[in-house]
């Protein structure tokens, strides 16, 4: 919570300072499903130096978890990944789907915000993508280094 609230004013922060956050996010809600929570943090060495919006990642995994888990008893596998690539850091953050199991359908709110934030920011539309692929959702995002 303090970490949040400190953030509050700040434009930018390391991916790693970023994923601290999702870390401990990430530790609660394995005490929340236990051993149904599987995570992989794939992050190349590189990206972890490059900025990024803070709190830009929490409605991303927020999403990934409320519709990959719910609605399933299932193990389900979240996969962040990061990397450097042409002065931008890209991250994806993937989960499982079912468009046949019966989740509560989302309002768009978290994705729908990012993406205005991301147009706010760096004024391009271009920064977030969504892909619905072999029953596996992902969301992209790319964050310009602005030196």
């Amino acid at each position: 919570m303090r970490g949040t609230i400190k953030s509050d004013d700040v434009k930018s922060v390391l991916l790693q300072e970023e994923l601290d956050h999702i870390n401990l996010y990430l530790d609660i809600e394995k005490v929340r499903f236990g051993h149904r929570l599987q995570t992989v943090i794939d992050i190349d060495e590189e990206a972890l130096e490059l900025s990024i919006p803070p709190l830009l990642l929490q409605p991303l995994m927020e999403n990934a978890i409320k519709f990959g888990l719910y609605g399933t008893t299932d193990d389900v596998l979240i996969e962040l990944k990061a990397s450097a690539v042409n002065n931008t850091l890209q991250v994806q953050i993937s989960n499982p789907f079912d468009k046949d199991v019966n989740t509560q359908a989302g309002t768009g709110f978290g994705l729908s915000s990012i993406e205005r934030r991301l147009n706010l920011i760096f004024n391009r539309n271009d920064l977030l993508s969504i892909n619905k692929e072999a029953a596996t959702f992902t969301a992209t995002i790319k964050i310009p280094q602005l030196k």
